[in-house]
């Protein structure tokens, strides 16, 4: 792994809390969190389905910010691996104009890619990415930060809003439970910022929060995470293990309990996964006492790890490899 001296100074010079992904990235790949939080050469993310996942997100906790956090472009948008590619070039011109590209930056953002690198010419790999179909797209792109996409993609997405938006057990769960009254004892929020910091870490945590409400009476706080996924609801039990989303239910649930105030400690959180997967069923998993007791061990231990790594500053291999003889 190649260090950068002078990037790791800056990186610990300065607060850093983290995300369930950035934690997540560290468990899984120590040198590829290395790369991507502390190089700062994070890889550009314009995935069909994580773009859509968003978007259903915004449809359902937040349809008034739909315009601010995303360009419609009309017609159809480019492939995920061209779109890749021309998020890249926006980034190294300030050209308005998709035909105005410099050639060095096309083909250096397909290099940088590994995309349509078999062709022998510059002239056809360039010709891959500057054509009319993809003007109007680099058009949104070049002209704002957030993501774009066209308009199948909103009517799926808002197709998929619909069907969560219709199911009783998920609105029971989403829907506002305030009134107008000052002493109301309910509290609900949606895509909510919340941070804290750790005893004893010398690091915090953060995140979004999908949607929780607070029954101040009955000192009772119920979180859920909505989940769009290409599986099965069947198949959601294996996917949590698999994207350890134990991982973010435990940091949601420790962010949410750390924002309470002094009588945090007699409050009861609940947890629910709600799932809507390819089938466009829909579904609400409850995560049990014991599940979410055992996810906030593991976030435990997460932690110590995330320790281990800050504290020796090595980043070169995940730590069980670092502290163990593995043996086959």
């Amino acid at each position: 792994m190649n260090r950068d001296t002078q990037k790791e100074r800056e990186f610990y010079a300065k607060p850093f809390r983290f995300s369930y992904s950035s934690l997540n990235k560290l468990l899984f790949s120590p040198s590829l969190f290395y790369k991507d939080y502390i190089l700062l050469d994070k890889e550009i993310r314009t995935d069909k389905h994580l773009v859509e996942g968003k978007l259903v997100h915004c449809l359902v906790f937040e349809p008034e910010n739909l315009d601010k956090k995303f360009n419609i472009v009309p017609g159809k948008a480019p492939s995920d691996s061209v779109r890749k590619v021309l998020k890249v070039m926006s980034l190294n011109t300030n050209k308005r104009k998709l035909a105005d590209v410099e050639d060095d930056v096309v083909l250096d953002s397909l290099r940088d890619m590994n995309l349509y690198q078999s062709l022998k010419a510059d002239e056809a790999r360039i010709a891959k990415i500057i054509k009319e179909d993809h003007a109007p797209y680099w058009e949104f792109l070049s002209n704002s930060n957030v993501d774009v996409i066209d308009q199948d993609t909103l009517r799926k997405c808002e197709d998929k809003a619909s069907v969560i938006k219709e199911n009783k057990d998920v609105m029971n769960l989403f829907e506002q439970v305030q009134t107008d009254f000052d002493l109301d004892p309910f509290e609900s929020f949606s895509e909510k910022y919340l941070k804290t910091e750790l005893d004893d870490y010398p690091f915090g945590l953060h995140g979004y929060v999908d949607h929780y409400t607070i029954d101040t009476d009955k000192k009772q706080v119920v979180i859920c995470d909505l989940k769009t996924t290409g599986k099965t609801v069947a198949d959601f039990r294996e996917t949590v293990d698999f994207y350890n989303y134990w991982l973010q239910a435990a940091i949601y649930s420790k962010l949410v309990y750390d924002s309470l105030g002094d009588d945090k400690d007699e409050y009861s959180i609940t947890f629910n996964f709600v799932v809507i997967d390819v089938y466009k069923q829909v579904y609400v998993f409850e995560v049990s006492t014991e599940s979410l007791s055992a996810w906030a061990s593991g976030l435990s231990g997460a932690l110590k790890t995330a320790k281990h790594h800050w504290d020796s500053e090595d980043y070169s291999l995940p730590y069980d490899f670092l502290v163990n003889k593995i043996k086959l």
